[in-house]
């Protein structure tokens, strides 16, 4: 396989990422599968059909389907899996087969996929009872809060998430200035943004907080500040690390230089703190009555919630406009 092939792959990605309606998430993506066309080259049992002189031959129908067939079985992985076998799940063959078509729609190409990967089964949600247990759990906390900085910030996370239902991104996007506590109704304004971008434009809601939640998000402020004082910058995010990090940009000498505390959480980082606080809750609330363990991924308690109409400040009225520089 000739170097001309990857490079007009890699170049059609790039054009793609530096578009402004390409996310940082497809963006990734995008990369991913162009790194993985470029391993499969070199691969032993990569059966093209064909002298790959060109994108095109990369992207013909029996080189897609020996690549997705490597990809599948974990072929292509450059580290261990968690799962073991290194095999991929449907969500990640159909990320594949959606950044292929991308691909080649930027390169004039056909497509041609010998049959669509199924969609994979929805993750089973957070049920009633377990929610309403939350609920009363973040009642009991207002009375005695946690003094651990990453579980004050967890039961803020999820009083604003069984109040709003709002997505990762959606999360990671609030301002403290989309906080009003000041009234005898607690307000949280919200951008909401659909996942068909092209179809649906973003929604901005005012949505009234649980007693619970609005708690939860005091003890959080008054800690997020704690966090920020030593730093002396304006941080307008409302979720912040609560920790350093090794993510930062390496210095001249080569080693990492961390991050420190009170970095805007992306939407990743937002994720993994989730998921990580959440084993200290599910061992804290086990042999509960009725208690069914929290999911390590934040969208199946999301998927669970439904904001009543009540909940809306002004229901009565269409949605207010995304507000400006969203």
């Amino acid at each position: 396989m000739t170097r001309d092939a990857v490079a007009q792959v890699e170049a059609a990605v790039e054009r793609m990422c530096s578009r402004q309606d390409v996310s940082a998430a497809r963006a990734r993506q995008l990369r991913w599968v162009a790194k993985e066309l470029r391993l499969v080259g070199a691969h032993p049992e990569f059966r093209p059909g064909t002298e790959v002189r060109a994108a095109a031959d990369l992207l013909g129908a029996q080189a897609l389907t020996s690549y997705l067939r490597l990809a599948r079985d974990g072929q292509l992985r450059q580290r261990p899996t968690s799962s073991g076998d290194g095999t991929s799940s449907t969500s990640s063959m159909r990320i594949r087969e959606d950044c292929l078509r991308l691909i080649c729609r930027e390169l004039s190409l056909p497509l041609v996929l010998s049959e669509r990967a199924p969609l994979p089964e929805p993750r089973e949600v957070v049920n009633g009872p377990t929610r309403s247990q939350l609920r009363a759990y973040l009642a009991e906390k207002a009375k005695s809060p946690p003094t651990r900085p990453g579980r004050i910030r967890l039961l803020a996370i999820i009083g604003t998430v069984l109040d709003t239902a709002a997505r990762v991104g959606e999360l990671c996007a609030l301002r403290v200035t989309d906080l009003d506590l000041s009234g005898s109704e607690p307000v949280l304004t919200i951008v909401r943004h659909p996942q068909a971008r092209s179809v649906s434009e973003p929604v901005t809601e005012r949505i009234v907080l649980s007693p619970g939640t609005a708690v939860a998000l005091r003890h959080w402020l008054a800690t997020r500040e704690q966090i920020l004082v030593p730093l002396q910058i304006g941080v307008k995010s409302l979720w912040v690390s609560v920790a350093g990090n090794h993510a930062g940009l390496p210095a001249a000498d080569g080693h990492s230089i961390k991050r420190p505390a009170g970095m805007p959480l992306r939407p990743r980082g937002l994720q993994r703190a989730y998921t990580r606080t959440v084993v200290e809750l599910n061992t804290e609330l086990a042999g509960s009555p009725g208690w069914r363990p929290l999911p390590y991924r934040l969208e199946q308690l999301r998927r669970a919630v439904e904001v009543t109409p009540d909940r809306l400040v002004g229901s009565d009225q269409d949605p207010l406009p995304a507000r400006e520089g969203d």
